[in-house]
């Protein structure tokens, strides 16, 4: 280890940490403390093996190469990472950086041969932490863990309610290592603080909540004297790592909240006294929630604990200064984020429970489910075919949980494997898991031929950019990084079939589309003086990307977005995206425990034909999606309806 981490603040609890009796301990460390590089370290020089999850992709394989360096180890041997794309690790590395949603996988499998398990910045509360959380807790509490420890890491948790929830649990609170932060007011802009920071010299970590505000700032920038550069989910690696170089002169980072842990970021001008990482805080993001049951994507406030996490980035290599912009004041705004488990569509995580032999209910996650949300993800597996009514787990249930993907998509897949059309789902849940790989400009629409389906407009893409390359993509409406996951995820999703899935495809239209429609039945909308609604009065309009026009029927993903408008205020558009048109008899044909038919409704006898007709009505998920008249010579009524129309005649 190398001699200067002796002066990291976690060193000082070195041994009352590691002299610790209990399973579980919470380690509450601000940033630039050490905790995430140095605690495993400390395990492994006792001869232990640690597993170490992140939330970010970023963070596991920076980190692991940081520790390696630090160790003075081998990367990739004693010290290496996993994830879901990539790795470099061995059987005998002592300590393995994963992503958590892999290590929960792992955990639940039961392939674990780790004695320490650590948990960073679990004050994220992604799906996949607070799984693996209240997972780890139960074993520990049953007396089944694998592993000799739990510690949890972060800068800005609740410890100690979680140490309340958690047997009482140790908690240990480390101070930063960092300068003195100078918070400064906001000026007039966030270009306008930038111009003015960079003028006296100082790098520049800029916080925007998505793309879209990053891009504007750049844009807004252009011709000032510093290096301009955008870090979001779809700047490819080589472009993100221009983040941690150091130039000789100031540079600006403009990012979203993938850069609020991590890292820190190598300053420019070493030379200069003056040199200084200001952070410069939108105090926006946009986040995925639930609101009626759909989930959205909203521009919200962040939390407290959030901006203090912002905040922590700067101070860390010399004086900071922190300049925060949100519009929203600080007693209204929430002391901690909503965990990501309260505000989403839990469906993949409690099919996984399921199988594993576990009830939601019975799992103690730190913040309390509530019932209406673990129903309405029973009542999607149930829709897709992965429960039964009883909650018990069915064959393609077992068969989607497998697969690395939502439950949608993966029950797509499945569908595909009876039709013949493998290969093409493949794509398209690849696809449908970036959320398209267009991009806004439209241009992209001059390049299909596809009028009926979202779907098959993307399928027409997707085999268009593997022939493109550099700034073809661009030319043709394609997002080249967008793209590249896509195909990373097609490359995972396809290595977790298992041998009764047939990698080839007819290019059958029809049974691509049906296939997609196998994951999307509970999503049916009927148009309705030109908006659309799902069996009730609420309304939504197509997607202005869709290639699709007009409808009776529809299958598509709904999406709220909400934004500002010229004025400032705010707007929620309630949309359908990824839209087919389709015959919703196909529903009935994959979906039949959804389907009821009602006979012999509004019968009659029609005397030109000697029969007693009625109607028959197709019920789907509660809307009638067709009807039609049919002969009914065994009606219930049919003696009665010929004598009645006998007796009409006879009084005529």
């Amino acid at each position: 280890m190398q001699e200067n981490s002796k002066k990291l603040p976690i060193e000082q609890f070195k041994q009352d940490i590691l002299n610790s009796e209990s399973q579980y301990i919470i380690v509450e460390a601000e940033t630039g403390s050490g905790k995430s590089t140095m605690v495993p370290q400390w395990y492994r020089e006792l001869g232990m093996k640690v597993l170490v999850t992140e939330p970010l992709i970023e963070t596991v394989i920076g980190t692991s190469e940081y520790v390696a360096q630090l160790a003075g180890v081998t990367f990739g041997k004693e010290v290496g990472y996993r994830t879901g794309s990539s790795r470099q690790d061995c059987p005998s590395t002592e300590i393995l950086f994963c992503t958590d949603g892999l290590a929960l996988v792992r955990e639940m499998a039961g392939h674990n041969r780790f004695d320490v398990l650590v948990i960073d910045e679990l004050h994220e509360w992604n799906k996949n932490q607070s799984t693996l959380e209240a997972w780890a807790w139960k074993k520990i509490a049953d007396g089944t863990s694998l592993f000799k420890k739990i510690i949890v890491l972060s800068a800005t948790i609740d410890s100690k309610e979680l140490s309340a929830k958690r047997g009482n649990a140790p908690v240990f609170k480390v101070p930063g290592r960092q300068f003195p932060i100078v918070d400064r007011p906001a000026g007039e802009s966030i270009e306008a603080d930038i111009r003015t920071l960079v003028a006296e010299g100082h790098d520049v970590m800029v916080f925007q909540p998505g793309k879209k505000e990053i891009n504007k700032t750049i844009e807004d920038l252009k011709g000032l004297d510093a290096e301009l550069i955008p870090f979001h989910g779809q700047v490819e690696r080589s472009e993100k790592n221009m983040a941690y170089r150091s130039y000789d002169r100031p540079k600006v980072v403009v990012c979203t909240n993938a850069l609020e842990t991590g890292r820190t970021l190598l300053p420019s001008l070493i030379a200069s006294d003056r040199r200084t990482l200001a952070v410069v805080d939108s105090g926006m993001e946009r986040r995925i929630e639930i609101v009626d049951g759909i989930e959205g994507l909203y521009l919200k406030p962040i939390a407290l604990a959030r901006g203090k996490q912002r905040r922590g980035r700067t101070g860390r290599v010399g004086d900071g200064i922190y300049i925060d912009h949100c519009p929203t004041s600080t007693d209204m705004r929430s002391a901690y984020p909503i965990p990501e488990i309260l505000r989403t569509r839990i469906d993949q995580t409690v099919l996984r429970l399921a199988v594993a032999g576990y009830d939601a209910t019975e799992l103690p996650f730190f913040h309390d489910l509530e019932d209406g949300t673990l129903d309405s993800a029973k009542k999607a597996l149930f829709a897709l075919g992965a429960l039964n009514k009883d909650g018990s787990v069915t064959k393609v249930g077992r068969t989607m949980a497998k697969m690395p993907t939502s439950v949608q998509f993966a029950r797509m897949v499945i569908e595909a494997n009876k039709l013949g059309v493998v290969n093409d789902i493949l794509d398209l849940a690849g696809i449908l898991e970036q959320g398209g790989i267009n991009d806004r400009t439209g241009v992209w629409k001059e390049k299909v031929t596809e009028t009926d389906s979202d779907l098959l407009a993307q399928l027409e893409l997707w085999r268009l950019a593997k022939n493109l390359s550099g700034e073809q993509f661009k030319k043709n409406g394609i997002f080249k990084s967008t793209y590249f996951r896509a195909k990373e995820m097609r490359v995972k999703l396809a290595k977790s079939l298992g041998q009764e899935f047939k990698f080839s495809s007819s290019g059958n239209r029809n049974d691509i589309l049906k296939a997609a429609v196998a994951g999307l039945v509970d999503h049916l909308y009927k148009e309705r003086y030109g908006s659309y609604e799902n069996g009730d009065y609420s309304s939504r309009e197509l997607a202005k990307e869709s290639v699709v026009s007009g409808g009776d029927w529809i299958v598509g993903l709904p999406k709220d977005i909400s934004f500002k408008n010229r004025r400032g205020n705010m707007m929620t558009l309630n949309l359908v995206h990824m839209v087919t048109k389709i015959d919703p008899v196909w529903l009935t044909e994959v979906a039949p425990h959804l389907s009821e038919i009602e006979t012999g409704l509004n019968a009659y006898y029609n005397a030109d034909d000697d029969t007693v007709k009625s109607t028959t009505k197709t019920i789907f998920n509660g809307q009638e999606v067709d009807q039609a008249v049919v002969v009914d010579a065994n009606h219930t009524d049919a003696s009665e309806l010929f004598l009645n129309w006998v007796a009409g005649e006879m009084v005529l």
